[in-house]
């Protein structure tokens, strides 16, 4: 029987457990049907541990719910930041890491002068290609250097430490607390910090999307393929049905939320020859595929189409390309509410902000998908004196809505 650890080999079942098991849902026990029941115990036990201070159990009758509750406005770091710190590794990975650390403290070797300096050193024997792997891993991550002399490869470590660092420049250990809670990537700053034995004990956010740091692995695949011009093979699954489902592209721009935090993949979808966008949670998997010649080609499409995005939609399928206009008024007291105008200019996106007569303001914008702003617009009503858009079912929507508005408070609406 395997015996349970708190450790894990694969970040994906992390990634996934905790936004299922904790952040879409609230599971007892016997809901939970996407593993066997000794799994469920297994994972539950596992995140607990990480995350024992945001815990929240719950009854249901006399089922237990568990779930994650966590107020962002009074905690200084990322409690999901714990899933990095969770990856296995076994007796030999350990034990040759800080051998190699020890052989190359003040010394730069062959690999087959390491291997000769173990057996001599610690009386064991290991595969000069298992050295070599090791090697060339940790100059793929900076810990090592390579340099040729003659016909060998010497190696040795690399002088970068982030103490060093931070005491040569001043302010840049709070520059690191303040970037270690952002998104994409703040846990890098978590573990500089963990490097310099600092806490973060002066930022906090009012609004923090937390959850999306478990995106990181998969935005770092997706960036790294965009640096290289890669198309790239996503599998993805939905999160309305679970239905799994994989998509080649080239990956072109990230897109953030500026209202949850959540982050969407701008893409060329080659087979249908369209740009379009992917929730980043959604994506599974990321398989670099060849070189897109025609990368940059696709990159400027983009650009010059990304003025009619609002959020990230490109609109339905069958009318990709297609734009649909909105025209909105909105009555402002000049004297007093100038600061009604001026929140229109800063987030007009692409829009025009147009002075019509005194106390008279029109928004224009065309957009592939209007729907997209109709949030937006809805914060003005009780200043909307006019609004009129090419797409007729966001037109019905608003006017429907507003209709039973005067139904409900009284008055006629024509």
């Amino acid at each position: 029987m395997a015996v349970y650890s708190e450790l894990i080999k694969n970040f994906e079942k992390i990634r996934e457990y905790v936004r299922d098991f904790y952040i879409f849902g609230f599971h007892t026990r016997e809901s939970f049907d996407a593993k066997s029941k000794r799994t469920y115990d297994n994972e539950k036990r596992r995140i607990e541990s990480w995350l024992s201070d945001h815990v929240h159990t719950s009854l249901e009758g006399h089922k237990k719910k568990v779930s994650v509750q966590v107020d962002s406005g009074n905690i200084f770091q990322n409690p999901l930041y714990q899933c990095y710190r969770s990856k296995t590794f076994t007796d030999n990975d350990i034990r040759l890491h800080f051998i190699l650390m020890d052989a190359l403290e003040d010394n730069a070797m062959s690999v087959s002068e390491i291997a000769d300096y173990i057996s001599a050193n610690y009386g064991m024997i290991i595969d000069v290609q298992i050295i070599r792997i090791k090697l060339k891993e940790y100059v793929k991550e900076g810990l090592m250097s390579e340099v040729k002399s003659g016909r060998n490869i010497l190696y040795t470590k690399t002088d970068c430490y982030a103490d060093d660092i931070v005491s040569r420049y001043k302010g840049l250990g709070d520059m690191i607390k303040f970037f270690s809670e952002e998104n994409p990537f703040g846990v890098v700053g978590s573990f500089i910090m963990d490097k310099l034995g600092a806490k973060n004990n002066i930022f906090v956010r009012k609004h923090a999307y937390m959850v999306h740091t478990l995106d990181d692995e998969i935005l770092i695949d997706i960036m790294g393929a965009m640096e290289q011009k890669k198309a790239v093979l996503l599998s993805c699954v939905s999160r309305k049905n679970d239905i799994k489902h994989e998509i080649t592209a080239v990956p072109l721009k990230i897109h953030c939320s500026v209202q949850t935090g959540r982050n969407y993949l701008i893409m060329y979808f080659t087979k249908q020859k369209r740009l379009m966008s992917v929730r980043v949670d959604s994506i599974v998997k990321v398989t670099p595929l060849d070189v897109v010649a025609d990368y940059d080609t696709y990159y400027r499409y983009y650009e010059d189409n990304r003025r009619y995005l609002w959020g990230t939609s490109f609109g339905k399928s069958r009318r990709y390309g297609q734009k649909e206009h909105i025209h909105m008024e909105i009555a402002v007291d000049e004297a007093k509410e100038m600061y009604v105008v001026k929140r229109l200019e800063c987030e007009k996106r692409s829009g025009t902000v147009t002075k019509k007569s005194n106390g008279l303001y029109s928004f224009d914008i065309d957009l592939f998908d209007a729907n997209e702003a109709f949030p937006w617009i809805k914060t003005f009503i009780g200043r909307i004196v006019a609004f009129e858009t090419t797409n007729e079912e966001l037109q019905d929507k608003f006017d429907s809505d507003i209709a039973r508005l005067y139904e409900i408070y009284g008055g006629a609406y024509e």
